[in-house]
């Protein structure tokens, strides 16, 4: 209906006369997309947007052209399909094997389309305490990964070893938050928070405060 059905009916509808399958086939692709040009400027200011708009909009056009063709009597006749050609043994293996390669990397597409998640990634932070406490610090982590993620958490204060949080475990979906007492000095004190994948050891976030002074 969207790329052929449509297009077709037109054509047959205005008369127009194509020399080949093949420019008739063409021909009625392109009426077909104009067609689908023009209902997405009047299903528009419908505000019909939708598949039952598309539809019926699709449906209308082939049901208001077929009776207009099947009236006319002048409406040309459709070219012949051609002879259908031989096709010889490599052809036709060649043929199969662009087939097998071409499903199986479409295969492979919707595999990875469906694992793929374009926005996963791990929130951390690190803030003073949200009821305005003073010498109360909150880190917290939210997972919106796709697997559960072992992470090591490791806070320092003006540089020093503070709290260190091993094998948390955050499923997809999952938040951990903990609120944390700190010594409340004269000058203030730089809290930082580093975060830890253990199958490497290696920093996969980083964040930092400050701890109001007195």
């Amino acid at each position: 209906m969207v790329f052929l059905v449509s297009g077709h009916t037109v054509l047959r509808a205005i008369g127009v006369r194509t020399g080949s399958a093949l420019q008739h086939f063409v021909y009625a692709v392109g009426a077909s997309l104009a067609a689908g040009i023009a209902g997405g400027f009047a299903l528009n200011a419908a505000g019909s947007l939708t598949p039952l708009g598309w539809a019926l909009w699709f449906w209308g056009v082939t049901a208001a052209a077929a009776p207009v063709a099947a009236c006319r009597r002048d409406t040309p006749d459709l070219p012949a399909w051609p002879a259908p050609a031989r096709v010889r043994l490599w052809q036709g293996a060649a043929f199969m094997l662009a087939l097998l390669v071409a499903t199986g990397a479409y295969a492979l597409a919707v595999r990875d389309e469906a694992a793929y998640r374009e926005f996963k990634y791990t929130a951390f932070w690190l803030l003073p305490s949200a009821s305005g406490e003073s010498g109360r610090i909150t880190v917290g982590i939210r997972s919106a990964e796709t697997q559960p993620q072992l992470l090591d958490l490791e806070i320092t204060l003006d540089g020093q070893p503070f709290a260190i949080f091993r094998s948390l475990t955050i499923a997809p979906g999952e938040s951990w938050a903990r609120e944390i007492p700190v010594p409340v000095l004269a000058t203030p004190q730089k809290a930082d928070a580093r975060l830890y994948r253990p199958e490497d050891n290696r920093l996969y976030r980083s964040v930092s405060t400050l701890v109001p002074r007195i």
